[in-house]
């Protein structure tokens, strides 16, 4: 970094403004290739301190580049770039599977199998539907191959790998609410597909702000609702506001990429 001019001066009673890069040293936009895969280019961001005349920081802010709070959260991760990465091999964009792992885990790799039940991971799935997606994204993209640890259903415990998986059931979603009319479907959209399964993806996609949860769930007992964070009573609007308010402004990310 060069400094221009000699010098300047500070003058105690005010404050000042500095912004740096996040973290030292600045942060690189790194493009990475990989053959048949394309290219992907990490969000940058920086950070702006306000300093005291005394030379005390009085607040620090961060803006991101092209990031969005569930990406961060997603690359703060040790698997999280690798998994944006082998979203964009299938034409998923990453802040919409960033949107997902949040809202399911927190992105964090949890074990929440047991008793019958196998669904496990960052983005929560069932060993049944982690398997045929799997295979869907390999068929349509082989060179993803190279990036998964295990085909099996022991490659759930690895995040990235998983994220293959996840970000081809969003795929899916896309496609199947397209053709229930959603022209751009976005993270928000494809929450009730991922949730409930394909029968109830575009029913809760396409239904009004006032239509109860559990009318659209019928099959669904209110212990059942009442697991999946529904309250007794609880509209779609009040639904989507939840999933909105944990998936910040990923929420309105397209899934599929431009």
């Amino acid at each position: 970094m060069q400094l221009l001019g000699c010098c300047f001066v500070i003058y105690p009673a005010a404050a000042q403004t500095v912004n740096v890069p996040a973290g030292l040293p600045p942060t690189v936009n790194a493009t990475y290739q990989e053959i048949g895969m394309g290219d992907w280019t990490p969000p940058t961001s920086s950070t702006t301190q306000q300093i005291s005349g005394s030379g005390s920081v009085v607040s620090t802010t961060t803006s991101s580049g092209s990031g969005t709070d569930a990406l961060q959260s997603m690359y703060s991760q040790s698997w999280g770039y690798a998994a944006a990465q082998n979203a964009s091999a299938l034409g998923v964009n990453p802040d919409a599977l960033a949107a997902t792992c949040v809202v399911e885990s927190g992105c964090q790799n949890v074990n929440t199998a047991g008793g019958g039940n196998t669904i496990t991971g960052a983005f929560q799935m069932s060993n049944g539907t982690y398997s045929e997606e799997l295979q869907k994204a390999l068929a349509s993209n082989p060179s993803l191959a190279s990036s998964i640890t295990d085909t099996g259903t022991s490659g759930q415990q690895d995040p990235a790998t998983q994220a293959v998986a996840a970000a081809q059931y969003l795929k899916d979603a896309a496609t199947s609410l397209q053709s229930a009319g959603i022209s751009n479907p976005t993270a928000l959209d494809a929450r009730g597909y991922y949730n409930f399964g394909p029968s109830n993806g575009a029913k809760i996609a396409q239904a009004d702000d006032d239509t109860p949860m559990a009318g659209l769930l019928p099959n669904m007992s209110a212990t059942s609702l009442a697991n999946n964070g529904i309250t007794a009573g609880e509209t779609v609007g009040q639904w989507r506001a939840s999933v909105s308010a944990k998936m910040g402004s990923s929420a309105s990310a397209p899934i599929l990429s431009a």
